[in-house]
């Protein structure tokens, strides 16, 4: 599996946006690039949306959209604009593992293998407790 990150951003956040989905995908890739979950996917593939203006969130709207037929996820999933400015590396690496969660929720909901998702899930927690994106119970 590998996992493959973009955003849809308001330029004053695209360059802290962009070093927190590098940062994402090489912590999370390097832990899941060579399992097979066995997920009816190509690559998880996930876009952020991170807009300032009710206006620009209404237009950049989410998108949820799964093919079993070429295996290949369309997700653009809202991440809190006001959160995200306002805090650090740390808080924003937070919020995109958030949205990656709900990605994982959403392929549940879609029908894909509950078994492989939650091997993937799991996967992406041990790399989030690593990172403090989430803490331990």
């Amino acid at each position: 599996m590998k996992l493959w990150m973009s955003g849809e951003v308001e330029k004053h956040v695209l360059e802290p946006f962009r070093l927190a989905i590098i940062y994402l995908e090489d912590e999370i890739n390097a832990k899941i690039a060579d399992k097979d979950y066995d997920i009816d996917l190509d690559k998880w593939r996930c876009i952020a949306i991170l807009m300032k203006d009710k206006v620009d969130q209404e237009r950049y709207c989410e998108v949820i959209k799964y093919s079993s037929k070429t295996k290949k996820m369309d997700f653009k999933l809202q991440i809190d604009y006001p959160e995200f400015v306002n805090g650090d590396a740390k808080r924003q690496q937070q919020l995109i593992y958030e949205m990656l969660m709900r990605s994982l929720d959403l392929l549940l909901e879609k029908g894909l293998n509950e078994a492989g998702i939650e091997s993937l899930r799991q996967d992406t927690q041990s790399v989030a407790l690593k990172n403090g994106w989430i803490i331990a119970h």
